[in-house]
């Protein structure tokens, strides 16, 4: 980048989450950067995405069920899944498909496996090995068993606190999506009669939230462009609208209908949209995308193979962002950059990568759960390879989800005019090599305010989620409380992820040994 500019839409972001209510003391201001939203300008920064790390040494996660007569057994689980963490029972939640019919090794594939199929939720006390309570009641299949649940923040009734998309379409009814609710997440009654709420198709993930800036209920469900299924389908997305799902469970206004095309015609050849869901976090929604790529290109070979990490034909996880649901930023999926890596060679999940609904905040930590696969996709209409699945959790340091990357050349950002309403300031970043970070204010107009230049300001170096920003004659922001200010932010080898403003005090938060590659930096990977 050469100059000083004004950054183009979905390149950079900042987000702002200050609700004010009378009475109370504002809720912090934090602010991700993932987007353009907050930030005015930019000199010599790269936008980067965070990897996440595998948890459990890269191995998946364990499922048992109870046999008749008491004991623990395993289990086959897969995704579809969706995960959730009870905090008042300190328990972690998964609705999952579940084989409980299928002895322990059976590779998941072909029409046999697909018979032993259910819907079930398990439980687990350390994420790790989960434990089958109970088959989901109420609910039919139309043979995919996925199922995206969600608590809504937003129910009227208790009995609907409960609610989910699935592939639910009886006997002559098309593959569209349904949706039912329930009191404790297991008993399950389908609205619209058990019948689809949509049109063509539900083998995705049924993604139904409550948005509540918008005060409206978004569907996200997969549409058909080409041929309806099969080798010749070409997978597109559509995200639909409903204020009152409770009354009007079938009232949906389609908002977009799209599919990866900005290459041209023919994209959809090199890769497709397989799934996706939106987790809002902070003010953001955070599209979780499973990326179908060189979709039934089987030049790699056509016999089974769980020892060679394939290229084509494979199912990768990228994770976009949006402010209305209904535009995204394909930044990471384009310049391939995934959330989550898949495997390597003999690796279990080395050619299918498949994210669970939602991510789970943890403490420091976001966490995702995801499923894998040791074939590839379309080789099974093919060849019926022995396909084996499970699921593994990978891990991301709090609020690191991209940032803004300088390099041996300074860089700088400049964010919109902000109220101050907190006096610290604290940043999520990493610097390597020396690097560092200057913070200065400026007024509305771009002008230094007195006592807090870049000349004055400590340098912020190392890696934590919470540096404090100070200055020589000012430790923190406690003069510019109620005035409207800019930051400008000077870096050498340094990425800037997140800030926070808020009354409390708190030490530097140092981010774990395991997120740091070898050369003492992020493990952040820069666009090419």
């Amino acid at each position: 980048m050469k100059g000083a500019r004004i950054i183009p839409t979905a390149c950079l972001t900042l987000f702002l989450c200050a609700p004010r209510i009378s009475g109370q003391a504002p809720e912090p201001q934090k602010y991700l950067f993932v987007d353009d939203h907050e930030v005015a300008a930019s000199d010599g920064v790269t936008r980067v995405w965070y990897a996440a790390r595998k948890a459990n040494s890269g191995r998946p996660i364990r499922f048992w069920q109870r046999d008749k007569q008491g004991n623990r057994v395993p289990l086959n689980a897969a995704i579809y899944a969706t995960a959730m963490y009870d905090e008042p029972r300190g328990v972690f939640r998964m609705w999952c498909r579940v084989f409980p019919g299928l002895p322990p090794g059976t590779a998941l594939e072909g029409t046999e496996v697909h018979k032993h199929m259910r819907y079930g939720y398990c439980e687990s006390r350390n994420g790790s090995d989960f434990e089958l309570v109970s088959e989901l009641k109420g609910l039919h299949s139309n043979g995919d068993y996925n199922i995206v649940v969600t608590l809504d923040p937003h129910a009227t009734d208790p009995r609907q606190r409960y609610k989910a998309g699935y592939d639910g379409a009886p006997p002559g009814f098309p593959n569209g999506a349904c949706l039912a609710y329930s009191a404790d997440g297991i008993e399950w009654t389908p609205y619209h009669g058990g019948k689809p709420v949509t049109g063509r198709a539900a083998d995705f993930t049924n993604c139904l939230i409550w948005d509540d800036p918008a005060h409206v209920y978004r569907l996200f469900t997969r549409t058909d462009y080409g041929g309806a299924g099969g080798t010749g389908e070409i997978r597109g997305m559509r995200m639909m609208t409903n204020p009152d799902v409770e009354k009007s469970p079938s009232m949906w206004k389609t908002e977009r209908e799209w599919k990866l095309d900005r290459e041209g015609p023919e994209e959809h050849k090199r890769h497709q949209i397989y799934t996706m869901t939106d987790w809002q976090y902070g003010g953001v929604h955070f599209g979780l995308f499973a990326i179908y790529e060189w979709p039934n290109d089987f030049s790699e070979g056509r016999t089974t193979d769980h020892v060679q990490r394939h290229e084509r034909d494979v199912i990768n996880t990228y994770l976009a962002t949006s402010r209305d649901a209904v535009h995204w930023d394909l930044s990471a999926i384009y310049a391939g950059r995934p959330l989550i890596e898949r495997g390597g060679k003999n690796a279990w999940d080395k050619d299918m990568v498949f994210p669970s609904s939602w991510m789970i905040t943890r403490g420091r930590e976001h966490w995702i759960y995801y499923g894998g696969a040791n074939e590839r996709h379309g080789v099974a209409e093919i060849f019926q390879p022995k396909r084996d699945m499970a699921m593994g959790l990978a891990k991301l340091p709090l609020g690191r989800f991209a940032g803004l990357t300088a390099g041996d050349r300074s860089g700088t950002i400049v964010t919109r005019p902000f109220v101050v309403r907190h006096p610290r300031l604290y940043l999520n970043a990493a610097t390597w090599n020396k690097g560092s970070i200057r913070l200065e204010a400026l007024n509305r107009d771009g002008q230094p305010v007195a006592g807090f230049g870049a000349a004055e300001a400590r340098a912020v170096r190392g890696d934590a989620l919470d540096h404090p920003a100070t200055w020589a004659r000012n430790t923190d922001l406690r003069r510019l409380l109620g005035r409207e200010v800019r930051l400008k932010f000077h870096m050498v080898r340094a990425t800037l992820y997140a800030m926070t403003l808020s009354t409390d005090k708190r030490p530097p938060g140092a981010v774990k040994p395991e997120y740091r590659n070898d050369a003492g930096g992020d493990s952040t990977r820069k666009e090419n």
